[in-house]
């Protein structure tokens, strides 16, 4: 999945599922997608924009919080990463049935890292613009990337003219 300001649907990429084993089948407008068994997945008709347009639905959907290994985890899942300090004066305190008294847990929780980060908001407007041309050049190095390029690169990097606007990759 690539990011793309302003698209408002998910792109599914064909190597992706390649990858993962899935056969891919475009024929007479029809794309279809078949899993490792040869059990047909989804078929959908391209639109007149040359699109293939899939809607998803979850058939069931799951909670996977709730399949921790450990009791500590599960009910720190449940009361949305609430910090074990916490949950351990739920349990003392007896203001929940059924919450086990928990030990101090060593491992960190990769979905509060995430939650917790900040970063400071881009400016509105640039302090400073350049009045002529490559006075200022802002660069940046994306990778890697997949698939490769044809010529095999999986990095780019992109100068974009402050003044002009132009870029070169």
């Amino acid at each position: 999945m690539y990011y793309i300001p302003r698209l408002k649907a998910s792109i599914l990429s064909i190597g992706q599922l390649d990858e993962t084993g899935c056969h891919v089948d475009i024929n007479g407008g029809i794309l279809r997608i078949f899993d490792q068994h040869g059990v047909l997945l989804a078929k959908v008709a391209r639109d007149n924009s040359r699109l293939y347009y899939l809607d998803l639905v979850v058939g069931r959907p799951v909670c996977l919080a709730a399949h921790a290994s450990e009791a500590a985890w599960q009910w720190h899942a449940r009361y949305g990463h609430l910090n074990f300090g916490s949950l351990r004066k739920l349990a003392t305190q007896r203001m929940v049935r059924g919450l086990p008294k928990l030990t101090q847990v060593e491992k960190v929780c990769d979905s509060c890292l995430v939650g917790k980060q900040r970063r400071a908001p881009f400016p509105a407007q640039a302090r400073r613009r350049a009045e002529s041309a490559l006075e200022l050049v802002h660069d940046d190095l994306c990778g890697p990337v997949t698939p490769v390029t044809p010529s095999g690169n999986l990095y780019f990097l992109l100068l974009v003219d402050d003044m002009s606007r132009y870029m070169w990759v």
